[in-house]
């Protein structure tokens, strides 16, 4: 049997840097995903434009909408839905955290910082990806900005009230 020979803070950075690393990989799978849709829309659009017989219809691995909301809004939940319907604007993240922590610490829910912001990014996966109660829009170089999906025309793009960004 081998000693260990890593000190506490050693074993604690080491799970920090892994943590890290999974969240960079699960952005980065997000990022390609959503780049994968765009471009078999834009394929899509381009053999439905032209009159050239469509190849064998490609299986897509998009998940079929349903209207069933499975996952009960939580008070995190409700606090992020209200900042971003209060703010009727499209909101960063960072701004979410430090309005949501203002306003879980008002309603005696606010754990410590790292708990809370767990807490924050679990709700906005469940929110966007789950339940379909918000939605994601590019925010100019700095990732994505939140907001409600009636904000987003069928297109998929931020109907022209809602841009404050650009």
């Amino acid at each position: 049997m081998t000693k260990n020979t890593l000190t506490t803070s050693d074993i604690m950075d080491l799970i920090s840097d892994y943590k890290s690393e999974i969240r960079k990989l699960s952005a980065k799978i997000t990022f390609c995903e959503n780049r994968i849709y765009e471009l078999e829309d834009m394929l899509t659009k381009n053999n439905s434009a032209s009159c050239i017989e469509q190849p064998k219809q490609i299986r897509s691995t998009r998940k079929v909408e349903s209207s069933r909301k499975p996952y009960p809004l939580s008070d995190w939940d409700r606090i992020i839905l209200d900042l971003i319907n209060e703010a009727g604007r499209p909101q960063l993240s960072k701004d979410i955290y430090e309005k949501a922590f203002i306003k879980a610490k008002e309603m005696g829910i606010f754990l410590d910082d790292e708990k809370s912001s767990a807490k924050i990014n679990q709700c906005l996966v469940k929110l966007t990806n789950r339940r379909s109660d918000l939605s994601k829009v590019r925010y100019g170089g700095r990732g994505y900005a939140y907001c409600l999906p009636e904000w987003i025309d069928e297109n998929g793009v931020l109907k022209n009230e809602y841009r404050i960004f650009e």
